[in-house]
């Protein structure tokens, strides 16, 4: 049984509600990611915001402002409260299905009620790669044994 642990991301780049929507922008665009986990002082999780929250954020302001509307905006206003998550020992498969299930771009992985990771749809993106390229290159074998 593959677990959460092992496809995990794990030097997870957070925010506190100290941070900013445009701060928050500006981290997912440099990191080229979509979600931050907003934790508090002892990692434990508070919210999450994600690149859609940020969107939106802009969106709803349509007077045609700049980033400086952004810059006092606390991402507690726009996070999303009681995120998911999961634990690091949970199956892999459970938590795909719970992805699926709720429409979720992301789990947290939590343990002893801290964050210490994150799994992403990118992740079990890049497990069903892994998967079908395993899968060709048993078929391609058995064709070449086929060929003897």
């Amino acid at each position: 049984m593959l677990k959460v642990k092992e496809i995990m991301t794990k030097d997870v780049a957070v925010m506190t509600m100290a941070n900013t929507v445009k701060e928050a922008r500006d981290m997912m665009a440099e990191g080229n990611f979509r979600h931050v986990p907003i934790v508090d002082e002892a990692k434990i999780p508070l919210g999450i915001v994600s690149q859609r929250d940020v969107l939106r954020a802009q969106a709803s302001d349509l007077t045609g402002s700049s980033d400086a509307e952004l810059i006092d905006v606390s991402v507690g206003k726009i996070m999303a409260s009681q995120p998911y998550s999961v634990h690091p020992e949970d199956s892999l498969r459970g938590a795909g299905i719970l992805m699926q299930n709720k429409k979720l771009g992301c789990l947290l992985v939590v343990e002893n009620e801290a964050l210490i990771g994150i799994i992403t749809d990118s992740d079990f993106v890049g497990v069903a790669i892994n998967l079908i390229e395993g899968q060709d290159a048993e078929e391609e074998l058995g064709s070449i044994d086929d060929d003897y």
